[in-house]
């Protein structure tokens, strides 16, 4: 696909993603072009180098040209698409060029609806560790690489495989492991066995050869793969891998690992939390079938630093006595279960600020989404971030605001400028508080808002 002297432009570059596949082919020779509508600490990073950044899209940017790489979300209609589909150049998917990029490796790839970031995480630190020096692909920013993207060369592939389009069907995995299963992307699948179906499709691909380990605890996995000849699950239950004696202490926990009823290890984390839990069973599981030692597995997990933007603690505020904390989540189920282990931390007051991510998950999961704040004492909703989704329903947030409140039963207000939310806070501090930032757009930026005095 790729010659020594060829030229790569990218479109949608600033991605997580994209900007760490641009960073490889700058790496191995190439010359590397991009554009993205918006400016990001991403770029920011990539300007260092001799890559061609370019903000907007128009069609002078792919000019020289051999091979253009777009995310799904580029649509039909731009600029740049038209002008290389004009000159014949072209176009692939993001997720293909990566799986080009790593064809000659093993491919452990983690997919799930929740948890995928932090399980990709936590194994590719168990393999740092060990010394495998594995090939690495995170949906965030990972300190020990810092960044997202390591080009390891080392014989595997560690990558989060990406449902939200079906763009992970590129992969050919070695091991594909299988968090949880539930729907999402609305967007593009229209109900939960459309959803299922492509991930049966993405084990299928390598039924033969490639073992599947799935969380034996989610239902949709267990109904898809427990008559599946190679398939491996892990548990807080009994199954071929368990976790047993789980033990909470504010944002640490500690556990012990079985494979059967064999005693392995005691694993200690530091984060708190059942779905943490499940992330890092999945990874010990993981990293045992890939014939690591134990005492890599706990030196790992216990030094684990987490992810960018999962959990991830910005600032104490107010002389200390007050946590901002920025999350992902954007899944009724991940709110929830993120809340959950927050109230387990003792904190004096719980107040998130929920931004809801894209319209057409909004509106699908109104309804569960106004049950997920019951552990939070005081909810902010912002307006929906559109993630450049085009949506001409409108959703009315005075309603969804106050469907959260009563069905939470927490007080909520809608409150759409980031400004006057951060100027409430500070109003309103409290020694003990957490305040949380929740959601997959910029509600972050409210993190910095209450950091600069």
């Amino acid at each position: 696909m790729l010659k020594e002297s060829s030229h790569i432009h990218l479109i949608g570059i600033g991605g997580v993603s994209m900007s760490g596949i641009a960073e490889i082919l700058y790496k191995r020779g190439y010359k590397v072009s991009g554009s993205d509508l918006n400016n990001s600490k991403y770029l920011d990073l990539l300007r260092k180098k001799d890559i061609d950044i370019y903000l907007g899209h128009k069609k002078e940017n792919i000019v020289g040209a051999d091979l253009i790489v777009k995310t799904s979300a580029i649509p039909e209609n731009n600029p740049e698409i038209n002008a290389a589909q004009n000159n014949r150049i072209k176009i692939i998917e993001r997720a293909e060029m990566l799986a080009y990029l790593m064809r000659n490796k093993k491919t452990i790839a983690i997919a799930g609806t929740h948890g995928k970031t932090t399980t990709t995480a936590m194994l590719a630190s168990i393999m740092t560790a060990a010394d495998k020096d594995p090939a690495i692909m995170v949906g965030g920013y990972l300190e020990d690489i810092k960044g997202n993207i390591s080009d390891g060369k080392g014989e595997y592939f560690i990558t989060e495989a990406d449902e939200s389009d079906g763009s992970f069907l590129y992969f050919d995995p070695y091991l594909l492991l299988l968090t949880n299963l539930e729907l999402d992307h609305p967007d593009y699948y229209k109900d939960l066995a459309e959803f299922k179906a492509i991930f049966k499709r993405f084990a299928d691909k390598n039924e033969k050869k490639a073992l599947v380990l799935y969380n034996g605890d989610d239902k949709n996995l267990k109904d898809l793969f427990k008559n599946r000849k190679k398939t491996k699950a892990f548990s807080l239950k009994n199954y071929d891998y368990s976790v047993k004696n789980i033990s909470y202490d504010k944002n640490k926990s500690s556990f012990d690992f079985y494979q059967a009823d064999n005693f392995l290890m005691k694993i200690n984390l530091s984060s708190a939390g059942e779905y943490n839990i499940y992330n890092a069973a999945a990874a010990v599981s993981t990293a045992l079938e890939l014939d690591i030692e134990t005492k890599f597995i706990k030196k790992a997990l216990k030094t684990f630093k987490g992810v960018g933007r999962r959990f991830e603690l910005k600032a104490k505020i107010n002389n200390g006595t007050v946590d901002v904390v920025d999350d992902y989540a954007h899944h009724p189920t991940e709110i929830k279960a993120l809340l959950k282990a927050v109230k387990q931390m003792g904190y004096s007051r719980i107040t998130a600020v929920f931004q809801p991510h894209r319209f057409s998950r909004t509106k699908k999961f109104l309804k569960e989404f106004s049950y997920s704040f019951v552990d939070a004492d005081f909810v902010y909703l912002t307006d929906i971030f559109s993630a450049s989704e085009q949506y001409k329903e409108t959703i009315s947030m005075e309603k969804f605001s106050q469907e959260i409140e009563k069905h939470s039963n927490t007080e909520v207000k809608y409150l759409a400028d980031f400004d006057k939310i951060a100027l409430q806070l500070k109003e309103n501090l409290i020694s003990g508080e957490i305040i949380l930032t929740i959601g997959a757009g910029d509600v972050n930026e409210i993190c910095d808002k209450l950091i600069d005095d």
